[in-house]
């Protein structure tokens, strides 16, 4: 199995969000995060980031006769490169990244469910925006952003902090006839 397949899948991709707050965590904490999960899967898919070098058991501690084991995520494991993406079909691209969107889907619905929403209080927005850059710029701007995260991916949860997801999408938007016309 491929890192692309390893880390889509849809109940691991929701396993893995669970650890972007930089936590560990034992599969009992996962299980109340992620209660559409039924127990046996979550375990089969929890050795399976184990066994692919996604997360990392960093605690085994003995309970009433059995073990409980501590995740983290394997941060490095999850960035996809060029190099993971390069082989896949066209078919598997749209695939993967209906599927991404679909969970951001889920994730805004999930918010909207809360009721009282408030984009302003609740720090929400969605927006596109065209940026004229050449390859350079571009690097620099992918660079700079690449600093604000990790900044902020530091800071660990507490009281006067809320989880916030951010997804990023980048494309270029080629201009001209589009190959059906």
């Amino acid at each position: 199995m491929n890192k692309v397949e390893i880390i889509m899948h849809p109940v691991r991709f929701k396993i893995i969000q669970v650890f972007l707050d930089g936590l560990s965590k034992t599969a009992k904490k996962v299980a109340t995060e992620l209660k559409d999960v039924p127990q046996a899967s979550l375990y089969r898919q929890l050795d399976a980031l184990v066994k692919a070098g996604v997360l990392i058991i960093t605690e085994e501690n003995q309970i009433r006769g059995a073990v409980e084991k501590v995740y983290s995520l394997n941060v490095p494991s999850v960035n996809m490169t060029n190099d993971d993406v390069k082989e896949l079909t066209k078919e598997e691209h749209l695939q993967y990244f209906l599927f991404f969107t679909a969970q951001i889907t889920s994730d805004f619905e999930t918010y909207l469910d809360i009721g009282d929403i408030d984009f302003l209080r609740d720090g929400v927005g969605y927006r596109q925006v065209a940026l004229h850059l050449s390859d350079t710029e571009f690097l620099d701007y992918a660079k700079d952003l690449r600093k604000v995260y990790e900044k902020y991916m530091q800071n660990t949860p507490s009281s006067e902090r809320t989880k916030r997801i951010i997804s990023t999408i980048t494309m270029p938007k080629k201009e001209g006839k589009a190959k059906h016309e």
